[in-house]
């Protein structure tokens, strides 16, 4: 029994890690290729971790609980610590960058957390299997596990009927067909106020648009401070100052949309996002009553990390989206 939970624990780790290791790689992958990007994170990260865990026992299923998670914890932070250092040096040699290392952090303790839940969660119910007397216990326990499955299986439905939906109306700029405006949605800002790459590449594609006359005007929608460094961007690109809408209160992603409709007057627009994000925005914009056609704005050159981390994101978000318009509609 201590053998068997110990190798599933042992896969599930892995599991996890690889998760981990993929959702961590910089936000500007170092090449486009996906085998590059996972020789570069998630072997090396898998490597030390059955390394470290065999020489720290991380699987002594016999230690008492506090024994177990504190040696677990001080292996995996370890573990993720030699894993991100040595990323952060592989971005620097390999392409003369530094990445930030607050958002490293940051996401770095985000995983650290899924790990030692994951950690708590597969030593209880080990220790709770070891006892037949605690049905309840069990019940309990196996109940939450299904439920949490269960709604991580129906968040899936919304997410793959926008993909199903929506794929046929997403085009390059060179292809896309004329619309009235285009809806450029908001995108990270770093502390010093940079754009971040994302809104960047959407900037740039709404100016082609507008020079190629298939659109007539570009509403700028997010935040004060995300609209403030789109401003500046259009400008920079030689776009007329009076062709651009600011959409301040576009603090979502169905915010910007509802405002489109009821404070701009379009109905005919060409929203502007990466691939992973237009199938949500594409789903929101349409249940406002917005005629809308997708706009890549990047060549999906940042496949594994887009892979992973936003289309992971993206899952939850049209979850959330849908959840936001039936309440809208429940209201009317």
């Amino acid at each position: 029994m201590n053998k068997t939970a110990s190798r599933a624990m042992f896969l599930g780790d892995l599991v996890i890690i690889t998760i981990s290791a993929l959702l961590l790689i910089f936000r500007s992958s170092y090449e486009p290729k996906l085998l590059f990007d996972l020789s570069v994170a998630v072997v090396p990260f898998l490597l030390l971790w059955i390394g470290l865990a065999r020489v720290g026992n991380a699987y002594d299923l016999s230690l008492p609980m506090r024994e177990f998670m504190k040696r677990n914890i001080l292996l995996w932070f370890t573990s993720i610590s030699i894993a991100q250092m040595s990323r952060f040096v592989l971005k620097y040699l390999i392409s003369s960058t530094i990445s930030n290392a607050v958002w490293i952090a940051i996401e770095a303790i985000g995983i650290s957390i899924l790990f030692i839940l994951w950690k708590y969660g597969s030593y209880f119910l080990y220790k709770v299997s070891l006892h037949p007397e605690k049905q309840m216990a069990k019940r309990v326990t196996w109940s939450f596990v299904l439920a949490i499955f269960i709604v991580g299986i129906l968040s899936l439905f919304p997410f793959a009927y926008s993909i199903l939906r929506y794929s046929g109306d997403i085009y390059s700029v060179e292809n896309s067909p004329t619309a009235e405006a285009a809806l450029v949605l908001g995108a990270g800002v770093w502390f010093d106020g940079t754009p971040s790459s994302v809104m960047v590449e959407r900037v740039q594609a709404a100016s082609d648009l507008y020079k190629m006359g298939k659109i007539r005007s570009i509403v700028l929608s997010g935040g004060h401070q995300e609209v403030e460094a789109m401003l500046q961007l259009a400008e920079t690109l030689g776009l007329d100052r009076n062709r651009l809408v600011l959409g301040i209160s576009g603090e979502s992603t169905l915010d910007s949309c509802m405002h489109m409709i009821h404070d701009h007057g379009f109905s005919n627009v060409a929203v502007i996002s990466q691939r992973f994000h237009l199938f949500r925005a594409l789903y929101l914009c349409d249940s406002m009553g917005i005629q809308s056609i997708g706009i890549l704005s990047d060549l999906e050159t940042r496949l594994p990390e887009t892979l992973m981390h936003r289309y992971l994101r993206e899952v939850f978000a049209t979850a959330a989206g849908f959840i936001q318009i039936q309440a809208l509609r429940l209201r009317q």
